[in-house]
């Protein structure tokens, strides 16, 4: 969808100028009790207090979190059990994975002929995807689509997972041994996974998910992940879409135009100038706005690469050299630290936990 200004960071997070939706709702709260305490007779310390923790907690520290944000989480982390389970089962070629959620898909593999890239065959693959997404849009308010790339040593093998009634399109064939290939399980099994702050423990090793946060740095002129598919990492990378009906794309691409237009006038308006990067922004859901209204779908995406690791030690040197290769690719990692269960629940196919 972003073919002519490129891509950029993620716009998941509503914003009011710079500020997310809870920032300015904190901001706000805050500056009224402190300014209560100030001029009211007879306040008390408890009340400056509480005003200057909503201040604080607006502030951002970690990874683009904020203070609240980060509390919250933490709280969460430590109050919820460590224990979790993934449990898959399929009935003919319907399969269903429960982790968060519960998932119903069918599995394909993609037919590779050779090198792709010499006989033009990926592009005929990307559109004929293309042309896929774009009749879910047409059909189901919302539909789930997931491809995973397993990538081991000098081999590798794509898979994708469709919505039970779709029918997949040309190049891929029915595969019953994505569950074994993707989630690491034996078919109608179950797998307990034990959850830590920044990595999760499994029988045969330790897992780390990480998501790709911010692509406004990669190279428009390369694949956007052919570093971190070309090495000799034993990782899996699943790409998470969300097929938005036409309706509620259309509603969602024209409030995101009027509410970056809207902030442009305030700002002008209180004599400040517009950058370069917000004017970009603008043109880029610009052109968003006008790929959805001639019928092209609306896509919701996350994109997540599993580490799996024997041990600790090799876990850091992995993530050290998967970091190394998305800084040369242009591409901003999140490690998800305290919520590494929820985004194994989000990585898996199907996405159980979206």
């Amino acid at each position: 969808m972003s073919d002519v200004v490129g891509l950029g960071r993620s716009d998941a997070r509503d914003t009011w100028f710079v500020l997310e939706r809870h920032q300015v709702l904190l901001a706000i709260a805050g500056s009224i009790v402190c300014g209560d305490w100030l001029v009211r007779a007879g306040s008390t310390w408890v009340e400056l207090v509480l005003g200057m923790v909503m201040l604080v907690g607006a502030l951002r520290v970690l990874r683009g979190l904020t203070i609240a944000e980060f509390t919250q989480l933490t709280v969460q982390f430590f109050i919820r059990s460590r224990w979790q389970f993934v449990a898959n089962s399929r009935t003919g070629d319907l399969i269903e994975i429960k982790a968060g959620g519960t998932a119903n898909f069918r599995g394909y593999e993609l037919v590779h002929r050779g090198r792709l890239d010499l006989s033009g065959g990926d592009l005929t693959n990307a559109q004929r995807l293309a042309d896929l997404m774009n009749g879910l849009a047409v059909g189901a308010p919302l539909s789930h689509v997931s491809m995973h790339v397993r990538a081991r040593g000098s081999y590798a093998r794509t898979f994708l997972t469709l919505p039970r009634d779709v029918t997949v399109c040309e190049g891929w064939t029915p595969s019953a041994e994505l569950i074994e290939h993707v989630v690491s399980e034996a078919v109608d099994s179950s797998r307990l996974v034990y959850e830590r702050w920044s990595y999760l423990r499994v029988s045969d090793g330790v897992r780390r998910i990480v998501r790709i946060v911010d692509f406004q740095g990669a190279n428009q002129e390369r694949a956007l992940l052919e570093r971190l598919q070309d090495t000799s990492l034993d990782i899996d990378i699943a790409l998470h879409t969300q097929v938005v009906g036409s309706s509620k794309a259309q509603r969602l691409s024209a409030r995101a135009v009027h509410r970056v237009g809207s902030d442009a006038q305030v700002a002008r308006a209180a004599g400040f100038r517009r950058s370069a990067q917000a004017t970009k922004v603008a043109e880029r859901l610009s052109q968003r706005e006008e790929l959805v209204a001639a019928g092209q779908a609306l896509l919701r995406c996350g994109v997540y690469i599993t580490l799996h690791c024997a041990n600790l030690g090799e876990l850091r040197d992995v993530s050290s050299e998967l970091a190394r290769r998305a800084l040369a690719s242009g591409l901003r990692l999140d490690t998800g630290v305290g919520r590494q269960w929820r985004w194994l629940c989000f990585s898996l196919p199907g996405g159980p936990g979206w």
